[in-house]
């Protein structure tokens, strides 16, 4: 297998199997610990590296914290946990002003008191040339509530907790010098610099048992999705007509030149859930999210034998697997 994950398979023969007391180890969101007795412990890291993740000429220092730590938080709610501590590694450019990293706390310490996460301890250290951030978040969550991704089966439906694309749009906003009126920009630019992670709603997938898989859109449908299908052994088809585009996504698409399903599917950064649920479950999802007070999660398609993920369009399917972000797109593992 090629790219990332080909390469996060390969670490893991080399690491070996985990100790008895971890639950899930690598492959997905968090790696899950049981101590004994009560919770199971949630324990994620995340490493954003400027020129990567992130570039400052149009992303504020602020705006970096809040993401920074947001990122780690999505992976906690994709297993159905609440976050409770975080540890931040990070390298700073010697050259540059000391009070940008006061900057960058104040962002995430913002995120982190609006979820009710205390950050205590880390490390320091100088990184010539590049600004560089690593987060460990620890979260917790009751066994018989753990999301994971490998328990999709043939018939499960597919949803989203929320529209898809924006992120993307946002970005090429910001380094295309797209021109969008007034709030539809924002709101596109604020999808991608202040991400919201779906802490809720991952609680009321896992305090009901309502999903048989979860991931965090982090690179994208096409990508994450395919995920679910290689744990779970099965395959995937996705409905274009389905898909929760806003408009603003779409009209960014066309000035692109791409079609609104295609920066949807393939942008990232979205930070929604994926999960999926046995079929005749939408009424009762949807019930459960409007009581917590939370958009409906929108069906987008179904799970089905075989392998891979698909997207069927109105001229045919194609296939898409694997084809949002992966930082090793063109490598062999």
């Amino acid at each position: 297998m090629k790219g990332e994950r080909g390469l996060i398979e390969k670490l893991g023969r080399v690491f070996g199997q985990p100790p008895a007391a971890v639950v899930c180890g690598i492959g997905d969101d968090t790696a899950v610990i049981a101590p004994g007795g009560g919770d199971y412990l949630l324990w994620t890291i995340d490493s954003l590296i400027e020129g990567v993740h992130f570039d400052l000429t149009y992303t504020p220092l602020k705006s970096l914290g809040r993401k920074a730590l947001a990122v780690n938080l999505s992976d906690i709610a994709a297993m159905g946990g609440q976050p409770q501590y975080a540890l931040l590694a990070l390298g700073w450019p010697p050259e540059r002003p000391l009070a940008g990293v006061l900057e960058l706390a104040r962002g995430m310490q913002e995120i982190a008191g609006e979820f009710g996460v205390a950050l205590i301890g880390g490390d320091t250290v100088s990184s010539p040339g590049v600004l560089s951030l690593s987060l460990t978040v620890l979260g917790r969550v009751e066994p018989e509530a753990l999301l994971r991704r490998d328990g999709a089966r043939v018939g499960d439906e597919i949803y989203v907790t929320g529209p898809l694309g924006q992120a993307a749009a946002g970005l090429e906003i910001l380094r295309r010098g797209l021109a969008r009126p007034g709030n539809e920009k924002s709101s596109l630019v604020q999808a991608f610099l202040h991400p919201r992670p779906q802490v809720a709603a991952g609680g009321v997938l896992a305090k009901n048992q309502l999903a048989s898989a979860s991931i965090d859109l982090s690179d994208g449908v096409a990508s994450d999705l395919q995920q679910i299908c290689l744990l779970s052994r099965v395959g995937a088809v996705v409905h274009a007509a389905n898909l929760p585009i806003p408009g603003p996504v779409a009209e960014v698409a066309a000035l692109m030149g791409r079609e609104p399903w295609d920066l949807a599917l393939r942008g990232g950064e979205d930070y929604q859930l994926l999960f999926t649920a046995p079929p005749g479950q939408k009424q009762v999802i949807q019930r459960y999210f409007r009581q917590a007070g939370l958009p409906e999660p929108v069906c987008i398609g179904e799970i089905i034998p075989g392998s891979g993920v698909r997207l069927r369009l109105h001229a045919g399917e194609i296939d898409i697997s694997g084809t949002g972000f992966d930082h090793f797109p063109e490598s062999q593992a």
